[in-house]
């Protein structure tokens, strides 16, 4: 699926998919706490509408003329999930909105697990 728009010129400027969960992925590997990222496994709406984004950490849908995002990550261990998720929603909606130019209606962040570091098991 691609986000077309007609420019001043007459052109016509296509941007994939693709290269909006490019975006949004790195927005959000560089929000502190943020551990993985998950390729989620197709579901039943990317099925129906026969998304690109199958197996993948980031979906984008194209719904009523704004952008939606689905990210699927894992936090660290410690940190606290409500903070890093606004975060990362914040982070992917300002990332996605400046370089496109395009409107994000939203970002939905789905954690998937806590990666706990092997050495923080050592301690008394």
């Amino acid at each position: 699926m691609r986000t077309n728009e007609k420019t001043s010129a007459g052109g016509e400027i296509v941007i994939s998919n693709d290269v909006i969960a490019s975006i949004a992925l790195n927005a959000a590997k560089d929000v502190e706490g943020v551990s993985a990222f998950v390729a989620k496994t197709p579901d039943l709406l990317s099925r129906l509408h026969k998304s690109e984004s199958g197996a993948k950490a980031v979906r984008v849908f194209n719904l009523d003329g704004s952008i939606h995002i689905h990210i699927y990550l894992r936090v660290k261990d410690g940190a606290n999930i409500q903070t890093v998720s606004s975060a990362v929603q914040r982070s992917v909606k300002n990332a996605v909105q400046s370089m496109t130019g395009k409107i994000v209606g939203e970002v939905n962040v789905s954690v998937q697990g806590i990666d706990f570091d092997a050495d923080d098991t050592n301690r008394s």
